[in-house]
Parts: structure tokens; sequence; C-alpha cells
């Protein structure tokens, strides 16, 4: 054990990726549906903390790690905080969110008198509590001695564990339900069993399908094929329908027949799809074919949209009629529902 001690505290760089792995590894592990998840690199680094005291990095690697952990944040929730300062739901959250910081801020002052603690451990206490390794830099700052440090590791722990065992025991007895968010685009592979459409076309198959329902693309002697509007339907073909959710695509598949789920998907020798989003304004509201009549088009869109791709290396398959929706994945091409 001391020689392994002696390796980690020399290979401080070894220590601390080897720290990072086993933690992820431990954060894999789920016992009934709880589990630490990136919180467990905390627990393995105190367990290597404790086994090797001087594996720790330099200085600069923590100043280092604490500012790409601040950016990701920032740039992951920059917009929702912004947005939050103006929606009522936002300034309400913000409200609450303001009210618990101050609270655990003034229990934590009240254990310097209570517990006889220094100011620097009650503030290491508070940033512990809440994670926030921010505040913990701003305490050993303003405190000027390492009280604050020692507080945060003793509360820190306990920041993580304890919210995530208060979730995990708060579903178990009140078991929310939460209903999946739509993605606005749903698929459905239907084989047509329905004799009322055999011979018939697809125009005229559209006119009885629910709105917003799309056949992009059909599956006929296994290959598959792009739409028309004057395709004559036969028994056993697999249409492609796209439309706005899964209910709704439901309906159409009682309507035609019934699911023929990987029979179009899983094979892309003949047609391919793309999905792309529109996020550039000169795209935005713009028919494909002006956006471009090649591999420009789904450039030009960054990637956005949804459809079969001609000249795709794997098969034939874009009309040029739909326009790219800023925000929303352009619906895929095809016989549209009147």
């Amino acid at each position: 054990m001391d020689e392994l001690r002696t390796f980690l505290e020399q290979q401080q760089m070894l220590a601390l990726f080897l720290t990072i792995a086993i933690g992820y590894l431990v954060g894999e592990i789920n016992v009934k549906g709880f589990s630490l998840g990136a919180g467990a690199v905390l627990f393995v680094a105190i367990a290597i903390g404790w086994f090797a005291p001087k594996s720790a990095p330099a200085p600069m690697i923590g100043a280092l790690g604490l500012a790409l952990f601040l950016y990701t944040v920032g740039i992951q929730y920059g917009k929702q905080f912004f947005m939050g300062l103006t929606s009522p739901q936002g300034i309400r959250a913000n409200v609450i969110a303001i009210i618990g910081v101050m609270l655990a801020g003034v229990v934590s002052l009240m254990f310097v008198k209570w517990a006889g603690i220094s100011s620097g451990t009650a503030f290491g206490l508070f940033a512990g509590s809440g994670t926030s390794t921010a505040t913990l830099q701003a305490a050993l700052v303003a405190t000027g001695t390492k009280d604050a440090a020692t507080g945060y590791a003793v509360s820190y722990p306990f920041g993580v564990a304890g919210p995530i065992l208060f979730l995990y025991i708060v579903f178990l007895i009140m078991k929310p339900k939460f209903e999946a968010v739509a993605s606005g685009v749903e698929f459905h592979e239907i084989a047509v069993h329905n004799p009322d459409y055999f011979g018939k076309t697809l125009a005229e198959l559209m006119t009885a399908l629910p709105a917003g329902v799309q056949i992009t693309a059909l599956r006929r002697a296994h290959r598959n094929e792009p739409a028309s509007p004057a395709f004559v339907i036969a028994e056993d073909d697999v249409l492609f329908a796209v439309g706005p959710s899964k209910d709704v695509l439901k309906k159409a598949e009682e309507i035609i027949g019934k699911a023929a789920t990987g029979r179009f998907i899983k094979d892309r020798s003949n047609l391919d799809y793309l999905r792309v989003f529109a996020s550039k304004a000169t795209a935005v509201g713009r028919p494909l074919g002006h956006a471009g009549r090649s591999a420009r088009t789904a450039r030009d869109c960054a990637a956005g949209g949804t459809g079969p791709v001609r000249g795709h290396p794997r098969g034939p398959g874009t009309r040029r009629s739909s326009p790219c929706r800023q925000a929303q994945p352009s619906r895929l091409p095809g016989v549209r529902s009147r």
C-alpha cells in the first residue's frame, strides 16, 4: 500500500485522471434508480485524498478546472438565465432561489455563535452545502485563511449526496409522472392493407388522413421511392408517414392498414434522408430550391431540415418546394394533406 501511495503522490496527473475514471464508473452504478452520477468523482477524490494526501495537483489545475466548469455552466444556461429575468415563472424561480441562498447564509452565520466555529469555517460550510466552488474561492480571498476550505470539505459531500437522496425519496413516495415532450415531427411506417385504397392515388388517400399527416416516401418491391401525388397505391406498399404526434400517426395507421416498423428505415440503398435545422436567417422562409440546388441546401440551412436527400451518395430523393423553418425541423417533402 505504501508503494501505491508513493506512486500516486509522485504521479499527480495520473492520480487526477485515475480519480475521474473511477468516479465516472462508480457514478454509473444504479441501485433501484439511485445513482450519484458525476458527483461520484467527488467521493472518489475524497478517498484518494485521504489515502495519498500529497497527490493533489498543482493549484493552477484547480483554477483551470473551476474556470472550465463556470464557463460550461454559463454557456449552457446563459440564455435560460436571461429569459428567466423577464418571464413571470423565471422571476418567481429567481426570487425563490435568492430566498433559499439567503436563508442558508443566515444559518451558516448562526453556527459562528452557537457552535463556536470561525467565520471562515462558516463561509466554507455555506459554500459546500451549495456545492459552489466559486463561493469557496471568494471566501478564501476574503478571510485569508484555510478555514473556509475545511468547512467546504465537510459540507460538500452532503451538498452533493443530500439533494440526490432527497429527490430519490420524494420520487419513491410521490411517484410523479411527467409527460414526454413532443419533438414536433414524428415518423411512422404503415403497410397498406385497407382494400378501399388499392388502386387509388396518394393524393386521394391524403384527403382521408388526419390533418398534418404527410406521406413523404414509400416502399414497393423491396425498393424505397420518393412519394408523388399521382402514385397509384397497391396492396402491402409501405408508406413513410410524417405527422405532428404519435397519436395522429396512429389514427392514420388505422385508416391505411397496419404498422410496418423497420421495413422502410432499415433499407437506405435507394433512398436516404437527412435531418437539418434551419438556423441561418438568410435561409429561413426560403424554398429549398432557392437555398441551393445541390448539397449547398443543407449547408445553407445550417444543420437543418428533415427529408429524403436527392444526390445523397446512398440514394435519391428531395423535392424542392419545402421552405426552411427557423428553429424547427423542416417537414419531409412529399404529398401534403389539404
